[in-house]
């Protein structure tokens, strides 16, 4: 092909074919000389497609949207959560898929101008006289061609110098059209860049499997070498020798997506049916075959099993075949056709990869993880163990993770993508995993892959359909009632824009904003393209030029709404400039929450006028807080304080005193969020006269102000008194203290209301103003608390004590959700038999200090005990 051709291709299209793209068309061998033209213009094609439509880019965009929405919702649940060893190897893996989502969204922006810093401002006038002399024109003059000649190169210049990587045909287009004409895949046909192919083929297929990094290593270094062009072996062969569920199949059907690019190459093939019925009729009755026998069934499944491969190959030579259970049964069957493969030349299986998996021991594995073959007699045949090595590349030994808690959040994403899309998220806590593997134990399922694969769908997918009909764009939080092994289901809505947005600190919507400025952008300039391969076609021709007119009216009307756009942005910037310095005088006798409502409203006059959004997002306005204690209230404080010391053994006096304590501190405004003492508390092992006198207490030394209680009983519905109830007090009062007395009967709606006072510390009042609670102590009471083991787990001298009752023995009462315990920083204990007098005890949940069980794996076995629902006489 000439370059001038190549030339003509470039001005037709407004695009740059590379030296290397025009040297893979030219060169290859695929196709006739005559078809090189054909080729490129396909490729200069699909770069504009590409570039005009953003298919490609905003596809992947939102994929990693999602994958940023998800990852960030499942790190905050975790980090609520127990964080166990185990639980730490998901976490590594989420915080490296988060930062990957956000690295690849804030490279889109850059790449698409995130600043709206557009071309055609400069251009503007040049468009409307253009747009103008069109209009006033009747009929097309033929004078006026050298002009719109003119106009299109400079404004297909002008795109060129602002997008010049997304208008360059590289090799990877022209390799894509190739593929798309020969079925060959694109990776496959670039041979020059398969080592960073190798790297991003085991990258995501790392991804897929837990723990099977050194299998997915060794498989891609084989398929990634050189290797003889006159060899008939397979491009790879390996035998995955594994239990049944550790990722076998998975690591077969990711190398046909990442490394042929394309799923439906995997053939999957069932070897028991290939398997010696004669051999195996021997081994189920324990008698020995006549020696030198060759029943006619081992040569049919030899010669059916050879016709199965070659119509694979046949059909599509980039095949990815896996022959599944290779057992005794079959062994003599596939060595002979292994060895066929390798000598028959009428049959081309090089550009194959075959997986063959095995859950038997003909095996001897070894510490390295690399399988040895040991010669021996399987069920009276000879097996040359050196033959059948002879036609593999590697054998491999796929291990069981040791992580079912990993294993089992891989398989429940890869469910819920494939049933509710990837628009959906569901997280299952530390505490449902464990109950589901409980129940699959119990069940006699399993604890493979497959078992767990089976629970998730059995305890987790079917009770969500009947749950929520619709999941899209939902959170589903999955975790226990505690003390129990009952699941328990959170929905909420979700949208992983929103939280992606929220991470880059922007507007919400501002992601789909940005996408549609985009496309509208990217259309306007396909009517460019499109007039420039209408002039050429025309001008070719000879034909007519006037079937132009409209379309050049479209392209300028497209690239004028644009340049409009910007200058009136630009505007928006100066009015706002003026505005605000109009505003200035007024500020100096406002207090600064008025001061920022008159901006906001100004702000959003001018948004309004232009129809323009601020790309930053303004912070939530806060509602304007009540007082703090005064230095005098303070020191009463203080003085109660020295007052409860004196009845430091009481154990309701010691509680009321950690709190009074915890308020003196939180009356210091200065202080800042992260030094705040605890202030989220559980109150376990009180009865009713114990409380009576907690709240007596509490009420007497904080006083109405500072002091508020909450029933909450099996008769209670609703849940928005109490929380229009609960943000009045704390508006007031910024310093309050809420006793909230038996959370395991909250509504929704109130539940709902703890988690963001505990999750985000404000919560929005009847006008949408934010009102804050960090300065504020919670405390919960519950009826849940199993007084037996609190005895013996805390208070010694109680152990034996059968005066205790154990008041939570009926499994179906009503329970809150275990997650609510991780959220607090602590639970303080009473002693069952005499919790106003008694001893405490108190359990820190968060932080380094104040007990033993750090470790989370024991803190959470110690929570699952004290809260756990069992009959009196198995206590």
């Amino acid at each position: 092909m000439l370059k001038e051709e190549k030339s003509e291709l470039e001005k037709r299209h407004g695009v740059c074919i590379s030296d290397a793209a025009f040297d893979l068309a030219d060169n290859s061998q695929l196709f006739p000389e005559k078809c090189v033209r054909g080729i490129l213009d396909e490729a200069c094609k699909l770069v504009q497609e590409n570039f005009t439509s953003c298919g490609d880019e905003i596809d992947q965009f939102n994929d990693n949207a999602r994958e940023l929405g998800r990852t960030l919702v499942e790190l905050t649940e975790l980090h609520r959560d127990d964080n166990s060893s185990k639980t730490q190897f998901w976490v590594d893996r989420l915080k490296s898929e988060r930062d990957s989502a956000s690295f690849h969204i804030n490279g889109f922006f850059i790449r698409w101008g995130f600043e709206k810093d557009f071309i055609f401002c400069e251009d503007a006038e040049k468009i409307r006289s253009l747009r103008d002399r069109v209009i006033a024109s009747s009929d097309f003059d033929p004078n006026f061609t050298l002009i719109i000649d003119q106009f299109l190169v400079d404004i297909q210049r002008s795109i060129f110098n602002r997008f010049p990587g997304n208008l360059t045909a590289r090799a990877c287009h022209v390799a894509e059209v190739i593929s798309r004409l020969t079925d060959v895949p694109f990776t496959q046909i670039i041979r020059s860049s398969i080592n960073s192919h190798k790297k991003k083929a085991v990258k995501m297929t790392n991804k897929r499997v837990v723990n099977q990094k050194h299998v997915v290593k060794e498989i891609f270094k084989i398929l990634a070498s050189e290797k003889p062009v006159i060899t008939n072996r397979p491009r790879g062969s390996f035998l995955l020798v594994g239990p049944t569920g550790v990722g076998k199949r998975e690591i077969a059907k990711s190398v046909a997506l990442h490394w042929y690019c394309d799923a439906s190459r995997l053939v999957e093939i069932d070897m028991s049916e290939y398997a010696d019925d004669y051999l195996s009729y021997c081994c189920n009755n324990f008698c020995l075959p006549f020696i030198g026998s060759k029943t006619k069934s081992s040569y049919k499944h030899q010669q059916n099993l050879w016709n199965r491969l070659t119509e694979v190959v046949a059909k599509r030579p980039y095949s990815v075949i896996l022959l599944h259970n290779v057992d005794k049964d079959c062994f003599n069957t596939l060595t002979k056709v292994l060895l066929r493969i390798s000598s028959d030349e009428s049959v081309d299986f090089s550009k194959s990869i075959i997986f063959m998996t095995s859950s038997s021991n003909p095996l001897e594995l070894d510490k390295t993880r690399d399988c040895t073959l040991k010669d021996t007699r399987v069920e009276g045949t000879e097996i040359n163990c050196g033959d059948l090595l002879s036609c593999l590349d590697k054998v491999l030994a796929v291990e069981c993770s040791h992580n079912r808690k990993a294993v089992a959040r891989l398989l429940l994403m890869e469910i819920v993508r494939e049933a509710y899309r990837e628009r959906s998220v569901v997280h299952a806590s530390n505490a449902a995993l464990d109950v589901l593997f409980l129940m699959a134990h119990e069940q006699c399922i399993g604890e493979d892959g497959n078992a767990i694969k089976k629970a998730l769908i059995e305890h987790i997918i079917s009770p969500l359909s009947l749950i929520a009909k619709d999941l899209d764009n939902a959170f589903v939080c999955v975790d226990t009632c505690v003390g129990s092994s009952k699941l328990s289901f959170r929905v909420e809505p979700h949208d992983p824009k929103s939280v992606a947005s929220r991470y880059f600190n922007f507007k919400d919507g501002k992601f789909d904003d940005f996408i549609t400025d985009i496309k509208t952008t990217m259309e306007a300039l396909a009517k460019i393209f499109h007039l420039r391969r209408q002039f050429s076609d025309l001008s070719e021709s000879g034909q007519n030029l006037s079937l132009l007119n409209n379309l050049l009216l479209e392209a300028c009307d497209g690239l004028l709404v644009h340049a409009i756009s910007l200058h009136a942005y630009k505007e928006m910037l100066i009015e706002t400039k003026n505005k605000v310095m109009q505003l200035r005088s007024q500020f100096s006798n406002l207090p600064e929450f008025d001061q920022r409502k008159l901006v906001s409203k100004a702000c959003n006059e001018i948004a309004v006028r232009y129809n323009i959004s601020p790309t930053r997002e303004v912070d939530k306005e806060i509602a304007p807080s009540g007082h703090f204690p005064t230095a005098e209230e303070q020191e009463k404080f203080k003085f109660v304080s020295k007052s409860l010391q004196k009845s430091n053994k009481i154990g309701i006096g010691k509680a009321v005193k950690a709190i009074v304590d915890a308020l003196v501190e939180m009356s210091n405004s200065s202080l800042e969020l992260p030094n705040l003492p605890p202030r989220n508390y559980m109150f376990e092992g009180l009865n009713h006269e114990a409380k009576t006198k907690l709240i007596g207490c509490l009420g007497d030394s904080l006083g109405d102000s500072f002091f508020t209680y909450i029933k909450l009983d099996e008769n209670y519905k609703g849940g928005k008194k109490e929380k229009e109830s609960l943000i009045g007090k704390v508006k007031e009062n910024p310093c309050m203290v809420v006793l909230i007395d038996g959370v395991e009967f909250a509504h929704d709606i109130f539940y709902k209301c703890l988690l963001d006072i505990f999750d985000k510390g404000i919560l929005d009042d009847c006008e949408g103003l934010g009102v804050e609670f960090w300065r504020s102590i919670i405390i919960l009471t519950s009826e849940l608390g199993n007084k037996r083991r609190i005895a013996s787990s805390f208070f010694k001298d109680r152990k034996n004590d059968v005066s205790i009752k154990a008041v939570n023995q009926n499994v179906e009462m009503k329970r809150f959700r275990t997650e609510l315990l991780y959220r607090l920083d602590g639970i303080i204990f009473f002693d069952p038999l005499k919790p106003e007098e008694g001893d405490i005890h108190f359990l820190r949940v968060h932080g380094d200090n104040g007990t033993d069980m750090k470790k989370s794996r024991l803190l959470s076995s110690i929570l699952f005990q004290l809260y756990e629902a069992r009959k009196l006489d198995t206590l």
